[in-house]
């Protein structure tokens, strides 16, 4: 069985939130004081940081949107304000969802495997992404964090999936772009972790774990 990340692994989540965010800062332009690459850096680190409470349920999915708007601007934001102000960046951020080139071949070429998807996230968008991105006939099991009150790197969750999926949890292999979160933890829980490292950070160490540059290495890794 094979388990893949969604973010950042198969869908450009990067590049869609690049393009979200720079409508954001457009828009109210006049409230920041920092030019845009520097906006950019605040927003991709306030959206850690709620994200990650999300993860584990600190609060909702609705509050973490606020309170990600709300830390961005110095004056003070009704509810209703801070989520349309949220709306400007999500309609281009879901605008902006695409497959990285090399994810569809990868899948493809894994056909003959049974394949599942285990994401940290908030139901309704990771189920809109899925169905938005062609990917509902690909998976036999989908495991999104929200739905079963764990996630990621909680063993919890990998342990889940191969339980969902019927299969011994050491016959699965997980694949991610996060070195901890994804293919560490995985192998902890007792997968065979895959690093998918596409920006070469690791280049020239050593891991646990295998790390590969691109889906298309995959199958061979496999093999």
């Amino acid at each position: 069985m094979i388990f893949f990340d969604l973010d950042d692994t198969l869908l450009d989540h990067e590049s869609a939130a690049r393009a979200g965010a720079k409508a954001f800062y457009e828009a109210y332009r006049f409230a920041f004081s920092e030019d845009e690459e520097n906006f950019q850096q605040r927003w991709n680190t306030v959206s850690e940081k709620y994200f990650q409470a999300n993860n584990i349920a600190q609060y909702s999915f609705l509050e973490a949107r606020r309170l990600r708007v709300r830390e961005l601007f110095s004056d003070p934001l009704t509810d209703v304000e801070a989520e349309a102000r949220f709306d400007i960046y999500l309609k281009i951020y879901e605008l902006n969802w695409k497959l990285y080139a090399d994810a569809m071949p990868c899948l493809l070429a894994l056909q003959g495997h049974k394949l599942g998807l285990i994401t940290n996230g908030e139901s309704e968008t990771a189920r809109l992404k899925i169905k938005k991105l062609g990917l509902d006939s690909c998976f036999w099991t989908v495991i999104i964090s929200r739905e079963v009150n764990c996630a990621k790197p909680d063993k919890a969750i990998f342990e889940l999936a191969a339980k969902q999926a019927g299969v011994n949890i050491s016959d699965c292999v997980y694949v991610g772009d996060r070195l901890e979160t994804d293919a560490l933890s995985s192998h902890r829980a007792g997968m065979k972790g895959i690093w998918l490292d596409r920006k070469g950070k690791g280049i020239g160490k050593e891991f646990d774990v295998p790390v590969i540059k691109s889906l298309m290495e995959l199958p061979k890794l496999l093999r």
